[in-house]
Protein backbone atom coordinates (compact mmCIF):
# COMPACT_ATOMS: atom_id res chain seq x y z
CA UNK A 1 0.00 0.00 0.00
CA UNK A 2 2.75 2.42 0.99
CA UNK A 3 4.66 1.64 -2.21
CA UNK A 4 1.56 2.36 -4.31
CA UNK A 5 1.09 5.73 -2.61
CA UNK A 6 4.72 6.68 -3.26
CA UNK A 7 4.45 5.73 -6.94
CA UNK A 8 1.21 7.68 -7.28
CA UNK A 9 2.80 10.79 -5.76
CA UNK A 10 5.77 10.50 -8.10
CA UNK A 11 3.50 10.07 -11.11
CA UNK A 12 1.95 13.43 -10.33
CA UNK A 13 5.31 15.15 -10.00
CA UNK A 14 7.06 14.07 -13.19
CA UNK A 15 6.09 14.02 -16.87
CA UNK A 16 6.85 11.05 -19.08
CA UNK A 17 10.52 10.54 -19.82
CA UNK A 18 12.68 8.64 -22.30
CA UNK A 19 16.26 8.17 -23.31
CA UNK A 20 18.47 11.25 -23.78
CA UNK A 21 22.25 11.07 -23.59
CA UNK A 22 23.69 7.57 -23.59
CA UNK A 23 25.43 5.89 -20.67
CA UNK A 24 28.68 7.87 -20.94
CA UNK A 25 26.93 11.21 -21.32
CA UNK A 26 24.51 10.78 -18.43
CA UNK A 27 27.20 9.50 -16.07
CA UNK A 28 29.61 12.27 -16.98
CA UNK A 29 26.99 14.98 -16.46
CA UNK A 30 26.00 13.58 -13.07
CA UNK A 31 29.67 13.37 -12.08
CA UNK A 32 30.16 17.05 -12.95
CA UNK A 33 27.07 17.90 -10.91
CA UNK A 34 28.30 16.02 -7.85
CA UNK A 35 31.66 17.78 -7.99
CA UNK A 36 29.85 21.12 -7.84
CA UNK A 37 27.49 20.46 -4.94
CA UNK A 38 27.82 22.63 -1.88
CA UNK A 39 28.91 20.76 1.27
CA UNK A 40 25.47 21.25 2.83
CA UNK A 41 23.57 20.05 -0.24
CA UNK A 42 25.84 17.03 -0.57
CA UNK A 43 25.36 16.11 3.08
CA UNK A 44 21.56 16.43 2.84
CA UNK A 45 21.42 14.42 -0.37
CA UNK A 46 23.55 11.66 1.12
CA UNK A 47 20.99 11.22 3.90
CA UNK A 48 18.76 9.77 1.17
CA UNK A 49 21.34 8.16 -1.11
CA UNK A 50 23.46 6.63 1.62
CA UNK A 51 26.53 8.02 -0.12
CA UNK A 52 25.83 6.38 -3.47
CA UNK A 53 27.37 8.65 -6.14
CA UNK A 54 24.92 10.49 -8.36
CA UNK A 55 26.30 8.96 -11.55
CA UNK A 56 24.95 5.59 -10.44
CA UNK A 57 21.43 7.08 -10.51
CA UNK A 58 21.80 8.91 -13.81
CA UNK A 59 20.33 6.06 -15.88
CA UNK A 60 17.63 5.05 -13.41
CA UNK A 61 14.85 6.64 -15.46
CA UNK A 62 15.90 4.83 -18.63
CA UNK A 63 16.34 1.53 -16.84
CA UNK A 64 13.02 1.64 -14.98
CA UNK A 65 10.63 3.36 -17.36
CA UNK A 66 9.27 0.03 -18.66
CA UNK A 67 8.92 -1.50 -15.21
CA UNK A 68 5.23 -2.04 -14.33
CA UNK A 69 5.59 -0.19 -11.02
CA UNK A 70 7.00 2.94 -12.67
CA UNK A 71 5.65 2.84 -16.20
CA UNK A 72 2.89 5.36 -15.58
CA UNK A 73 5.34 7.91 -14.19
CA UNK A 74 8.31 7.26 -16.46
CA UNK A 75 7.18 5.70 -19.71
CA UNK A 76 6.94 7.76 -22.89
CA UNK A 77 9.11 9.94 -25.07
CA UNK A 78 10.88 12.66 -23.13
CA UNK A 79 11.60 16.03 -24.67
CA UNK A 80 11.08 19.70 -23.99
CA UNK A 81 9.62 22.15 -26.49
CA UNK A 82 10.18 25.77 -27.49
CA UNK A 83 8.38 28.11 -29.86
CA UNK A 84 9.95 29.66 -32.94
CA UNK A 85 11.59 32.32 -30.79
CA UNK A 86 13.20 29.64 -28.60
CA UNK A 87 11.06 30.47 -25.59
CA UNK A 88 9.20 27.84 -23.60
CA UNK A 89 6.36 29.38 -21.58
CA UNK A 90 3.83 27.15 -19.84
CA UNK A 91 1.21 27.83 -22.52
CA UNK A 92 3.50 26.35 -25.20
CA UNK A 93 4.40 23.34 -23.06
CA UNK A 94 0.76 22.69 -22.25
CA UNK A 95 -0.42 23.05 -25.83
CA UNK A 96 2.23 20.94 -27.53
CA UNK A 97 3.35 18.54 -24.78
CA UNK A 98 0.34 18.49 -22.47
CA UNK A 99 2.71 19.62 -19.73
CA UNK A 100 4.79 16.45 -20.12
CA UNK A 101 8.28 17.88 -20.49
CA UNK A 102 11.48 18.42 -18.55
CA UNK A 103 10.84 22.05 -17.67
CA UNK A 104 7.46 21.28 -16.13
CA UNK A 105 8.95 18.34 -14.26
CA UNK A 106 11.66 20.49 -12.74
CA UNK A 107 9.13 23.15 -11.74
CA UNK A 108 7.02 20.48 -10.06
CA UNK A 109 9.98 19.01 -8.22
CA UNK A 110 11.12 22.38 -6.95
CA UNK A 111 7.67 23.13 -5.59
CA UNK A 112 7.05 19.71 -4.05
CA UNK A 113 10.51 19.45 -2.49
CA UNK A 114 10.30 22.77 -0.67
CA UNK A 115 9.40 20.71 2.38
CA UNK A 116 11.30 17.59 1.37
CA UNK A 117 12.12 16.69 4.97
CA UNK A 118 8.43 16.06 5.54
CA UNK A 119 8.12 13.68 2.57
CA UNK A 120 8.76 9.91 2.67
CA UNK A 121 12.42 9.13 2.09
CA UNK A 122 11.52 7.00 -0.92
CA UNK A 123 9.81 9.93 -2.64
CA UNK A 124 12.79 12.21 -2.05
CA UNK A 125 15.25 9.61 -3.32
CA UNK A 126 13.12 9.05 -6.40
CA UNK A 127 13.16 12.78 -7.07
CA UNK A 128 16.95 12.90 -6.76
CA UNK A 129 17.26 10.05 -9.26
CA UNK A 130 14.95 11.81 -11.70
CA UNK A 131 16.64 15.21 -11.42
CA UNK A 132 19.97 13.58 -12.29
CA UNK A 133 18.36 12.55 -15.58
CA UNK A 134 15.94 15.31 -16.55
CA UNK A 135 18.40 18.21 -16.56
CA UNK A 136 20.74 16.17 -18.74
CA UNK A 137 17.98 15.31 -21.19
CA UNK A 138 16.72 18.81 -21.91
CA UNK A 139 20.29 19.81 -22.73
CA UNK A 140 20.63 16.98 -25.28
CA UNK A 141 20.43 18.42 -28.84
CA UNK A 142 18.22 15.61 -30.13
CA UNK A 143 15.72 16.17 -27.31
CA UNK A 144 15.09 19.84 -27.96
CA UNK A 145 11.79 20.20 -29.81
CA UNK A 146 10.39 23.23 -31.60
CA UNK A 147 6.77 23.92 -32.48
CA UNK A 148 7.79 24.24 -36.14
CA UNK A 149 10.24 21.32 -36.18
CA UNK A 150 10.04 18.02 -34.29
CA UNK A 151 13.86 17.64 -34.48
CA UNK A 152 13.64 13.92 -33.66
CA UNK A 153 16.65 13.11 -35.86
CA UNK A 154 15.20 9.64 -36.43
CA UNK A 155 16.76 8.74 -39.76
CA UNK A 156 19.77 6.67 -40.82
CA UNK A 157 23.18 8.11 -41.60
CA UNK A 158 26.66 6.73 -42.20
CA UNK A 159 29.31 7.32 -39.55
CA UNK A 160 32.79 5.76 -39.65
CA UNK A 161 31.55 3.36 -42.28
CA UNK A 162 28.60 2.19 -40.18
CA UNK A 163 24.88 2.85 -40.56
CA UNK A 164 23.65 4.67 -37.45
CA UNK A 165 20.45 6.33 -36.33
CA UNK A 166 21.02 10.09 -36.26
CA UNK A 167 19.25 10.42 -32.91
CA UNK A 168 21.54 7.84 -31.34
CA UNK A 169 24.52 9.51 -32.97
CA UNK A 170 23.84 12.70 -31.01
CA UNK A 171 23.07 10.81 -27.81
CA UNK A 172 25.89 8.29 -27.82
CA UNK A 173 28.17 7.84 -30.83
CA UNK A 174 29.51 11.39 -31.03
CA UNK A 175 30.61 11.84 -27.43
CA UNK A 176 31.95 8.29 -27.17
CA UNK A 177 34.12 8.92 -30.22
CA UNK A 178 35.33 12.27 -28.91
CA UNK A 179 36.31 10.97 -25.50
CA UNK A 180 37.77 7.68 -26.70
CA UNK A 181 39.92 9.46 -29.29
CA UNK A 182 41.42 11.58 -26.51
CA UNK A 183 41.98 8.92 -23.87
CA UNK A 184 41.46 5.52 -25.43
CA UNK A 185 38.82 4.84 -22.79
CA UNK A 186 35.12 5.42 -22.08
CA UNK A 187 35.57 6.59 -18.49
CA UNK A 188 33.01 9.10 -17.24
CA UNK A 189 35.28 10.39 -14.48
CA UNK A 190 38.01 11.22 -16.96
CA UNK A 191 35.44 12.89 -19.18
CA UNK A 192 34.24 14.93 -16.22
CA UNK A 193 37.86 15.97 -15.57
CA UNK A 194 37.98 17.29 -19.13
CA UNK A 195 34.63 19.11 -19.06
CA UNK A 196 34.52 20.40 -15.48
CA UNK A 197 36.65 23.40 -16.38
CA UNK A 198 34.37 26.42 -16.72
CA UNK A 199 35.18 29.53 -14.70
CA UNK A 200 33.01 30.75 -11.83
CA UNK A 201 31.83 33.58 -14.06
CA UNK A 202 30.82 31.16 -16.84
CA UNK A 203 29.06 28.85 -14.38
CA UNK A 204 27.13 31.75 -12.88
CA UNK A 205 25.99 32.80 -16.35
CA UNK A 206 24.77 29.38 -17.54
CA UNK A 207 23.02 28.54 -14.24
CA UNK A 208 21.12 31.79 -13.91
CA UNK A 209 17.41 31.23 -13.36
CA UNK A 210 15.76 27.82 -13.33
CA UNK A 211 14.70 25.10 -15.74
CA UNK A 212 12.79 27.28 -18.20
CA UNK A 213 15.70 29.66 -18.65
CA UNK A 214 18.13 26.75 -18.97
CA UNK A 215 16.04 24.98 -21.57
CA UNK A 216 15.46 28.18 -23.54
CA UNK A 217 19.24 28.64 -23.70
CA UNK A 218 19.50 25.09 -25.04
CA UNK A 219 16.81 25.83 -27.59
CA UNK A 220 18.75 28.85 -28.83
CA UNK A 221 22.07 27.02 -28.89
CA UNK A 222 20.65 23.92 -30.59
CA UNK A 223 18.42 25.66 -33.12
CA UNK A 224 21.10 25.67 -35.87
CA UNK A 225 21.32 21.87 -35.69
CA UNK A 226 17.94 21.41 -37.34
CA UNK A 227 19.35 23.09 -40.44
CA UNK A 228 22.56 21.06 -40.29
CA UNK A 229 20.44 17.92 -40.08
CA UNK A 230 18.05 19.02 -42.84
CA UNK A 231 21.09 19.38 -45.08
CA UNK A 232 22.43 15.97 -44.02
CA UNK A 233 19.51 13.53 -44.15
CA UNK A 234 20.76 10.11 -45.29
CA UNK A 235 24.23 11.34 -46.21
CA UNK A 236 27.52 10.40 -44.61
CA UNK A 237 28.42 12.21 -41.39
CA UNK A 238 31.71 13.76 -42.45
CA UNK A 239 34.40 15.53 -40.44
CA UNK A 240 32.97 18.93 -41.29
CA UNK A 241 29.70 17.97 -39.61
CA UNK A 242 31.54 16.50 -36.60
CA UNK A 243 33.59 19.69 -36.22
CA UNK A 244 30.37 21.69 -35.90
CA UNK A 245 28.55 19.22 -33.69
CA UNK A 246 31.33 18.28 -31.25
CA UNK A 247 31.80 21.61 -29.43
CA UNK A 248 28.05 22.06 -29.15
CA UNK A 249 27.49 18.60 -27.68
CA UNK A 250 30.22 19.00 -25.09
CA UNK A 251 29.08 22.50 -24.16
CA UNK A 252 25.56 21.15 -23.64
CA UNK A 253 27.02 18.49 -21.35
CA UNK A 254 28.87 21.14 -19.38
CA UNK A 255 25.73 23.23 -19.01
CA UNK A 256 23.75 20.19 -17.92
CA UNK A 257 26.27 19.29 -15.22
CA UNK A 258 26.43 22.75 -13.70
CA UNK A 259 22.68 23.28 -13.95
CA UNK A 260 22.04 19.93 -12.29
CA UNK A 261 24.30 21.01 -9.44
CA UNK A 262 22.46 24.33 -9.21
CA UNK A 263 19.11 22.52 -9.01
CA UNK A 264 20.26 20.17 -6.28
CA UNK A 265 22.01 22.96 -4.36
CA UNK A 266 18.85 25.07 -4.53
CA UNK A 267 16.64 22.29 -3.19
CA UNK A 268 18.95 20.59 -0.71
CA UNK A 269 21.40 23.34 0.22
CA UNK A 270 19.22 24.92 2.89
Amino acid sequence: MKKSIIIAVVALLIPQIALGWGRLGHRTIAEIAERNLTPKAKANIEKYTGGTPLWKYSLFVDEMRKHPDYKEALDGFHASIADCDCTSPQVVRDRYRDGKDGVTAMNNFREQLKNYKELPDSVVLFAIKCITHIVADFNCPSHVRYVDNANKCSFPAIYNGKKVDMHRWWDTWLIQSLHKNRTGKLDHKQYADYLNTLSKKEIKSITKGWAQEWFEASARDCRPTIYWIDDLKIEKIDQKFVDKAAPLAEYQMQKAGYQMAKALNTIFGK
